[in-house]
């Protein structure tokens, strides 16, 4: 399928559509990409790409030498890191969230519902079912009425999620990582904080397991 782009804002759109690529692991970490190669995918010249390169350098993503660009790879202790620091993050946004929940918010547990129904489908592809399970926890985080709050989450799930993309996109983790969804809300309607940090914990833990795991037998 043809990634050329034709909208008028050339340097946005490369900008955002290599951030997806590499959030998503579709150009894996440890990947050394070139301003030609990536300027011939999206069928663009040289200089929206070298603007997206400086701009994914400077957010963490990229490394840039004299002569190559890498995708920064994490190590293992890196990622555990990132979900020491989800877990704090997304345990104080729950906190706020459940503050912050009344009967005015029956659109926005619908809402949840609807993307949980959604990943419930049996042909999802790993893809969309990751893009789905990020949707339901910021969705569920909005609450929290913290646009800053929120903006350092959306900037860890960032760093970790061709991470999770790549390695822990099995059957068996949807599965189990969907029961944890469904009960997740099931504490949140019930406003049952210290059952809801829990699982979220574990919810957490679990996801990490699957990376470690992965990361170690590739790098085994």
């Amino acid at each position: 399928m043809s990634e050329l782009i034709t909208v008028s804002t050339v340097n946005k759109e490369v900008y955002e559509q290599l951030r997806q690529q590499i959030r998503t692991g579709k150009i894996r970490p440890g990947s050394k990409i070139t301003i030609r190669e990536i300027a011939t995918r999206f069928g663009v010249s040289t200089m929206p790409v070298r603007e997206a390169i400086r701009r994914l350098q400077a957010e963490g993503f990229l490394s840039v030498e004299t002569r190559s660009v890498t995708v920064n790879k994490l190590s293992l202790d890196e990622v555990n890191q990132l979900f020491v620091i989800r877990q704090r993050l997304e345990s104080l946004s729950i906190e706020w969230c459940l503050q912050n929940l009344n009967d005015n918010h029956g659109e926005k547990i619908k809402e949840l519902e609807e993307i949980l129904e959604e990943m419930d489908n049996k042909e999802i592809s790993y893809n969309d079912w990751q893009r789905l399970n990020r949707t339901f926890h910021l969705t569920m985080y909005k609450l929290a009425d913290s646009p800053s709050l929120q903006q350092l989450i959306e900037n860890v799930w960032d760093k970790v999620t061709p991470y999770m993309f790549i390695y822990s996109s099995t059957i068996n983790s949807f599965e189990e990582g969907q029961k944890q969804h469904y009960l997740m809300l099931d504490y949140f309607i019930k406003k049952d904080k210290e059952a809801l940090l829990d699982l979220l914990v574990e919810h957490l833990e679990d996801t990490y397991k699957a990376i470690q795991k992965g990361l170690e037998e590739s790098n085994s």
